[in-house]
Parts: C-alpha cells; structure tokens; sequence
C-alpha cells in the first residue's frame, strides 16, 4: 500500500490528539485546590495548549477521514456496474 496524504492526515491527526492527551495530563493535570493566581495562570496556560494540540489532531484526522470518503464514493461512482444486461 502506498503513502497517501488522506493516510499522512489520518495518522498524523491520530497522534497529535494522543500527544495532547499525553501532554495534558503530564503538564496540566487536574486543577489545583486553593491555588495561588500564578499557579492557575500556569495550569490554565498547560489546559490551553493542550486543547489546542488536541484539536488540532481532531481537524487533521476529521481532513483525513473525510478526504478518504470521497475518494471512495468518486470510485464507487467511477466504476462501470457489471448488473446492467446488455441486449
């Protein structure tokens, strides 16, 4: 099977959103309890950037699923159908 850009962007999307998972719960965590302003400014900071990440991969697995969509159906419909009966 060769490299296709849909496949590039599946794969690629896949592992930015485990990346911002990871990176999620390595630098942000869960919220602290009483915490100081600068240590929410910190967490808050790592939260963002998470999500960020994560959706980021979100929109390039979303590209990549739907680009393979499509190229499926133009090939469905591409595809001379074998159950016409020809006289």
């Amino acid at each position: 099977m060769r490299p296709t850009i849909s496949g590039f962007l599946f794969v690629s999307g896949a592992a930015l959103v485990v990346c911002g998972f990871v990176y999620g719960l390595s630098f942000a965590g869960l919220p602290y309890q009483d915490t100081t302003p600068e240590m929410q400014e910190r967490w808050l900071f790592h939260t963002r950037m998470a999500d960020r990440i994560m959706l980021t991969g979100a929109t390039a697995l979303g590209c990549g699923v739907l680009w393979r969509a499509v190229l499926w159906i133009t090939r469905m419909l591409q595809r001379p159908r074998s159950d016409e009966h020809r006289p």
